[in-house]
């Protein structure tokens, strides 16, 4: 072996792999220098090694960013993986995580949102709104499982109609002591991108030959849907089908209202079946189920024009007796819904869409005019003072004034029988702007209390009838609307209960537009202290007197996002995207 190996020659294998390539001589390792001719072939392994380690590091960062995700986002994931209503092959949901999953999936602090890039991933662009703020879409209703069923609806593409009709329909089977298939309601749409509105009357024009009411739900929510809506309308049934099917779990507010209104409830075969059991009446959690209401929903998702189909109309009818049949089939038989225009107020700049004759828009939207263009000046005091005496006025020319007095106020014989007041209210919204309102009605809770057995459904007694379109008498203390501002802000308002909605929600617009309050201040604010004399007979129909706050909703579309606005007392529920 020449020197010049020999002075490269080392006795380790260690030794050789720090400086390169090895080779067997003689049985000894032997080491060659790289000379300046070696180095490519040097390059060449440097590299290959550097690319293994960086794909060994690329992996194991890899592995940690998913551990890491895991346990942050594992909840979440775990919740989202379960199946959906819509679109979902698999078994739906057990009703009980239906329920619960509401704590999981609305934080009653605070909301979380993402661009749309972000919106399944979480990078720099998070940020994070008060409780009630969205970016693309929401809903809110009374319950809490109806709105995220009307969220699930949005988040599936359906329009803020789709997600109204389902929304709707499940309060129908969760919240029977205000909503019913066997009730009627009235509604405003409000179209974003064309900035027009429509409404929806829901109501039968004859009163009705019996003493339950005739039922609208289903043939409004058709009608609707046909108009507006964008999803199939036989998959807006399958939350509803599955709650009524499976079973669901009574609320609070349910559970309140049986307990407050006993006599009717007890006397009821139908509610006992529901609702009671042999230790008495059911606990809040416990579980509720409502078959034959089911079948009826599975009947009513075939529905191909706004008549309810005759085997529906078999059901009901082999419920009523004999003599009212013939009736009820052909009073029922003259319901078609129709879409009409709104009542349209223009000031400076803004408009206030109002719901329509049989209901109280008309004394609504008077009542704002008249107050905004002669009172443009006036202080918050003076604005109420005001607005309770322009109310007066507005009541008596639609037909309604205080018990036990006569048409000009003074005391005298009652001449006008109280106007169904308004038992739950449904709005959604979306960021184009577009806003639905619904109003429900089953006159008095719980309605007429007859469930019928054939079909689970719980009839009003909403018994009165629209008459004439013509009349300028209204039947029912609902006043939806929708205000649109100078800057295209749009905002939809709903109000729960009787004669003292429509100077309830006066207060709200005459606050937004008069005194530029912002939503909240104007959704929650009180009357101030007025001078009429305390016998006086209007101050408690106004709801000023020996009464609860009117529970006011309000959902506004501003600056790109939906806000969702409640009074404390509405007891109600949001939910969006």
């Amino acid at each position: 072996m020449s020197a010049e190996r020999q002075e490269v020659r080392y006795q380790r294998v260690r030794e050789a792999e720090n400086d390169g390539r090895e080779e067997e001589e003689d049985g000894e390792v032997t080491i060659h220098l790289y000379s300046p001719s070696s180095r490519p072939v040097a390059g060449a392994h440097c590299r290959d090694a550097s690319l293994r380690i960086c794909s060994s590091l690329l992996l194991l960062a890899v592995a940690i960013g998913f551990v890491l995700y895991e346990l942050e986002y594992g909840a979440f994931a775990a919740h989202s993986a379960q199946p959906s209503f819509y679109g979902h092959k698999g078994a739906p949901w057990n009703i009980s995580d239906l329920e619960s999953s509401s704590t999981v999936t609305i934080n009653p602090t605070s909301h979380h949102h993402h661009s749309e890039e972000e919106d399944h991933q979480h990078g720099d662009g998070e940020h994070s709104h008060s409780a009630g703020t969205y970016h693309r879409a929401a809903a809110v209703t009374d319950s809490e499982s109806c709105s995220l069923v009307a969220r699930d609806v949005l988040e599936s593409e359906g329009s803020v109609v789709d997600a109204g009709v389902a929304a709707v329909l499940c309060l129908a089977v969760l919240h029977s002591h205000s909503v019913s298939l066997g009730g009627v309601f009235t509604s405003i749409y409000f179209n974003g991108i064309t900035q027009n509105a429509s409404v929806l009357n829901a109501i039968p024009i004859d009163a009705s030959p019996i003493p339950y009411g005739i039922p609208t739900v289903l043939q409004g929510l058709w009608s609707l849907h046909q108009a507006h809506g964008r999803m199939p309308w036989s998959e807006l049934f399958s939350p509803a089908v599955h709650l009524a099917s499976e079973g669901f779990l009574m609320d609070n507010n349910l559970h309140a209202a049986l307990e407050k209104n006993q006599m009717k409830t007890t006397s009821s075969k139908g509610l006992q079946h529901l609702f009671y059991d042999h230790n008495g009446l059911k606990s809040v959690g416990a579980s509720v189920t409502n078959v034959q209401l089911a079948n009826v929903l599975e009947i009513a998702r075939t529905m191909v024009d706004a008549a309810l189909p005759d085997t529906l109309i078999q059901k009901l009818l082999s419920d009523i007796t004999v003599t009212d049949k013939e009736m009820f089939r052909e009073t029922l038989s003259m319901v078609h819904p129709m879409s009409s225009d709104p009542i349209g107020l223009h000031l400076d700049g803004m408009t206030l869409f109002s719901s329509s004759v049989p209901t109280s828009g008309g004394i609504l939207s008077s009542s704002v005019q008249d107050v905004y263009q002669k009172h443009k000046n006036m202080s918050s005091a003076t604005i109420s003072e005001i607005l309770i005496n322009t109310l007066k006025t507005m009541y008596r020319v639609a037909g309604a004034w205080p018990p036990g007095t006569t048409d000009n106020g003074s005391a005298g014989v009652r001449r006008q029988q109280d106007m169904a007041p308004v038992g739950s209210n449904v709005l959604v919204a979306d960021s184009h702007g577009d806003i639905l309102v619904i109003s429900l009605t089953l006159n008095s809770t719980f309605g007429s209390g007859f469930v019928s057995p054939s079909t689970g459904i719980l009839l009003s007694d909403f018994v009165q009838g629209a008459a004439s379109v013509a009349s300028p008498t209204v039947s029912f203390w609902a006043c939806p609307s929708v205000l649109l501002g100078s800057d295209n802000e749009v905002m939809g308002l709903a109000g729960r209960g009787g004669s003292s909605l429509p100077f309830s929600l006066a207060q709200v617009l005459l606050s937004q537009i008069l005194l530029q309050t912002d939503l909240p201040e104007s959704i929650n604010r009180t009357v101030p202290d007025v001078t009429p004399a305390d016998s006086d007979p209007w101050l408690r129909y106004f709801g000023l007197q020996g009464s609860e706050p009117e529970a006011r909703i309000a959902i506004e579309v501003r600056a790109e996002h939906i806000h969702v606005v409640t009074a404390p007392s509405c007891s109600c529920h949001h939910a969006g995207l």
